[in-house]
């Protein structure tokens, strides 16, 4: 009979894999790496955005103001005392009326100053630069010297008029005040909806373009059944942000009307710094601007929508 030793079984452990050991510490480099470029934007937006976010919204809750030594508490007070107010509401209706009149000049004058750069006529080069002009400029520089040029008696727009027998005093009519306003910054961002547009006709094709001359279409045609579609997405982003910038206008009424004839051209923008740089109710104003800021959540989620990549 013969016997067999037995032999313990050895059992096998697997050799680590230092390839995959190699790449789990690179990726844990790269995401220490990363942190390194992503913390001071962070650390920005914390700053800027969220610590004076927050410290509004505390204000908007409690009584703060110049005399108060230490806020109480008062909830919704403030919203009840400052917006549901008549002050606030027509404020918000100015606002509205230069929003609207704001973009209906500037998209249409803008569009036709693109449609006339993108034909690329003889000197487009220099009439792109020389128009681009105005968005360079300070806000409240331009609002100063349309003032200045549009000042009774003083101005040269006055002064010419004058000679022709026209007596001009456009900041004395509420109507003409709110004009003189919405021109102001319409001259100031024409050039931007006219570089955005340009911008997004150089991406059009040609061929439905070149299938609407062959068929005979007109201009207003061509325009407003391949350019217009075609542009819609350039043209909606643009407006939203501008709609965005006309909502807090607040350079240009302050440099030219401070608000006035009366209250005829106080935006909401007006009316906060107003009520907060002027009486001193940091509580009063911080819920004026969290108002404003609730009321255009939706452009901002419209906007966020339209720009997701």
């Amino acid at each position: 009979m013969t016997s067999t030793s037995t032999i313990p079984a050895v059992r096998k452990h697997p050799l680590p894999d230092r390839g995959a050991t190699r790449r789990g510490a690179r990726a844990r480099r790269a995401r220490i790496l990363s942190l390194g470029y992503v913390t001071p934007t962070w650390i920005l937006m914390i700053t800027v955005g969220v610590i004076p976010t927050g410290y509004a919204i505390w204000m908007s809750v409690t009584d703060q103001s110049l005399t108060a030594s230490s806020p109480d508490f008062v909830g919704l007070g403030n919203f009840v005392a400052s917006v549901f107010t008549p002050a606030f509401l027509s404020s918000l209706g100015v606002t509205a009326l230069f929003v609207v009149a704001g973009l209906l000049i500037q998209f249409t004058v803008g569009y036709l100053l693109a449609v006339l750069i993108h034909r690329q006529l003889r000197g487009f080069r220099i009439a792109r630069t020389v128009l681009l002009v105005p968005m360079l400029l300070t806000p409240v520089v331009v609002g100063l010297i349309w003032q200045f040029m549009l000042s009774p008696g003083l101005g040269v727009i006055t002064t010419f008029a004058d000679l022709f027998g026209w007596h001009l005093n456009v900041f004395a009519d509420p109507w003409s005040a709110r004009l003189v306003v919405v021109l102001i910054d319409s001259w100031m961002f024409i050039p931007f909806v006219m570089l955005m547009l340009s911008a997004g006709m150089t991406a059009l094709p040609e061929e439905p373009l070149e299938a609407a001359a062959i068929d005979g279409a007109s201009w207003w045609q061509t325009t407003r059944y391949i350019i217009l579609p075609m542009l819609r997405p350039v043209i909606t982003i643009t407006l939203l942000v501008r709609c965005v910038d006309a909502v807090r206008l607040f350079d240009v009424i302050f440099a030219t009307t401070k608000g006035g004839p009366g209250t005829a051209t106080q935006s909401v923008s007006m009316l906060t710094y107003t009520t907060t740089f002027q009486f001193y109710q940091f509580g009063y104003g911080a819920a004026m601007s969290i108002a404003v800021a609730v009321l255009m959540i939706p452009v901002y989620f419209i906007y966020i929508r339209l720009t997701r990549i």
